[in-house]
């Protein structure tokens, strides 16, 4: 029996297990279970009190899994080394308009030779808190700012006093902002949006591949609003190379290697959405040349093979 499988057997009964991968930790990979399992027998909190849970969250690439604890499940920990004593009452940095800035909170704990020692950490507001598009804080950060900023405050003076014990673990506090962030990240462009992307387009297959590579999308509609300021950029600048056409002599090139190949250079107009050799763009020249000689060796393989 390997590690992992002792883990399980030895702390979780099969039927916990299931609740956990089916109830508790629904949407983790078995290797994150494995893992939130590790986590949770490391820090002897109760998934099944929601001392302590899994929550995917969207990465660049796909979806990760964090893993989150509440500030009391912080505190347990850090209770359970017989090191930990809490700090006096936090205090606040407001600006001159009365603004919060940040909470910087004290906890105590015990070294090996009996000391006891302050340890202390600041969160500033803005860094944590979640905000609406017009700036204003959401939900308790609005109306519980001192609170909430000074549970991050904690947070990271927990993690610093019991790095070994807390490692990997975070806060939803913590995690607020980021979280609010994924939102924004992954909502979808309006199809008025969508519709201006396919009009900049114009139909030319080379472009709409580029917008498709930096969207990250499989179609224009699924594009994230986040990405839409740097997909008109990238419009622009291609639209502006675009606009310089091949001269003379590639234009001849490209009539002779293309003089018995009519099937291709549909295909190739319809990639760039032009209508002749003499509106193909200067600065695709070679990958276009390059293309055309690939795909008459294939036709040639392929009549040979008949």
């Amino acid at each position: 029996m390997d590690e992992i499988e002792k883990i399980k057997t030895q702390n979780f009964t099969p039927r916990q297990i299931e609740i956990l991968k089916n109830s508790i930790c629904t949407g983790v990979t078995d290797d994150e279970f494995q893992i939130f399992l590790m986590a949770c027998v490391k820090t002897k909190l109760d998934p099944f009190m929601k001392q302590i849970y899994a929550v995917k969250r969207w990465a660049r690439g796909g979806e990760v899994m964090t893993i989150q604890t509440g500030i009391d499940g912080y505190r347990l920990i850090a209770e359970r080394t017989g090191c930990y004593a809490p700090g006096t009452e936090p205090t606040y940095v407001h600006d001159e308009t009365g603004r919060l800035i940040s909470a910087t909170a004290y906890i105590k704990k015990m070294t090996k030779d009996g000391t006891w020692h302050l340890v202390s950490a600041s969160a500033y507001f803005d860094e944590y808190c979640p905000k609406t598009k017009n700036g204003s804080p959401m939900a308790m950060w609005a109306t519980m700012p001192k609170v909430m900023i000074s549970k991050c405050a904690e947070a990271l003076a927990l993690r610093k006093a019991f790095p070994a014990e807390m490692s990997g673990i975070y806060t939803k506090e913590e995690m607020d902002q980021c979280l609010l962030e994924e939102t924004i990240q992954s909502e979808k462009i309006s199809q008025e949006e969508a519709q201006e992307i396919e009009n900049a387009i114009d139909g030319m297959k080379e472009l709409q591949r580029h917008v498709l590579k930096i969207g990250e999308a499989q179609d224009i509609q699924n594009i994230p609003k986040s990405k839409l300021k740097i997909i008109h950029e990238m419009i622009e600048r291609a639209k502006a190379n675009f606009a310089i056409k091949v001269d003379s002599a590639q234009r001849q090139n490209l009539s002779i290697a293309l003089e018995d190949h009519p099937d291709i250079a549909k295909d190739l107009f319809a990639y760039f959405g032009v209508g002749t050799i003499d509106d193909l763009p200067k600065n695709k020249y070679a990958s276009i040349m390059k293309g055309i000689e690939d795909k008459i060796q294939l036709k040639e393989t392929a009549d040979d093979v008949k």
